[in-house]
């Protein structure tokens, strides 16, 4: 069964701003016949200008305004019909399957993805319980060896040399808002940063890099470069530990990188290949499914 660790950021709005926006007259047109998800009664994109670091200045006045007023929707209720319904029309259908899977786990892939709500690698590629062994974090940052042990090397080790995957996954995706605090980060706040912005600076070389080569463009654009350009170095960062190092060269493990678009449904990746006549790693099989 697919293992996620990680957390969710949500991007709210004001009821009013949502009206005047529009977007529940959007959402019924669209079909939409509840847009209540959780605590929240309006969920919607912000600017990109907005990153996590603020988002959740936003939510935390967002749900004070609404803690009194808004009792209508049962969350834990919704919960149960969900799993109950998922029982009935998965679990119990295929019950010789999840028990075997109660025994033991033997997924061929490991995804590292971001912690995002909107971004459930299971979801957007297909995954079913016991293919895939996941790990969350903000920004979908994977770190080198030498900075130490993290939540997500070490189940990097375990999925890699208990469980022996075959496939590892960086998935990144549009409209990252910690890539969006990375970007906005100021050097000079030093320690008097969030704990989101200090996780973030892991991605620090994919910003100095996008900055130098695309300070002509807006916020916006920067944003996305580095998104891609995060990925990158995570997909790098991957070959400093020696157990996935060895495997890539011999075949035993393929790395792949992908990033997903919000916007338009679609998915850019591409694969780190081991370069045997010098020893060293490139990237490959780009290809864009959309």
């Amino acid at each position: 069964m697919a293992f996620t660790l990680g957390g969710r950021a949500r991007r709210l709005v004001s009821a009013t701003s949502v009206h005047q926006n529009g977007c529940l007259h959007k959402l019924q047109q669209i079909g939409s016949d509840r847009f209540q998800l959780g605590e929240a009664k309006a969920i919607r994109l912000l600017p990109r200008r907005t990153n996590m670091v603020q988002e959740l200045g936003i939510r935390e006045e967002f749900m004070e305004g609404n803690r009194e007023t808004d009792t209508s929707y049962d969350f834990l209720g919704e919960m149960r019909q969900r799993f109950m319904r998922f029982k009935r029309q998965k679990y119990l259908p295929e019950i010789e399957k999840f028990q075997a899977l109660a025994i033991a786990q033997s997924p061929k892939v490991m995804v590292i993805g971001c912690a995002d709500s909107r971004v459930c690698p299971s979801y957007v590629l297909g995954f079913q319980p016991g293919e895939a062994f996941t790990i969350r974090n903000v920004a979908n940052l994977v770190t080198p060896v030498q900075n130490g042990p993290t939540e997500t090397n070490s189940a990097l080790e375990f999925a890699v040399t208990t469980l022996q995957v075959e496939n590892i996954i960086v998935m990144g995706h549009s409209n990252c808002g910690g890539i969006a605090a990375l970007m906005s980060h100021q050097h000079h706040q030093g320690q008097h940063s969030s704990l989101v912005e200090r996780w973030v600076m892991n991605g620090k070389a994919a910003k100095l890099r996008t900055q130098l080569a695309s300070s002509h463009l807006s916020f916006d654009e920067q944003c996305r470069n580095c998104e891609k350009e995060s990925i990158k170095d995570s997909v790098m960062n991957l070959i400093t530990y020696s157990w996935i190092r060895d495997r890539l060269k011999t075949g035993e493990v393929k790395i792949h990188g992908c990033y997903y678009n919000l916007s338009d449904c679609s998915l850019e990746k591409w694969r780190l290949s081991s370069d045997k006549n010098n020893n060293g790693f490139h990237i490959s099989d780009r290809e864009i499914w959309s």
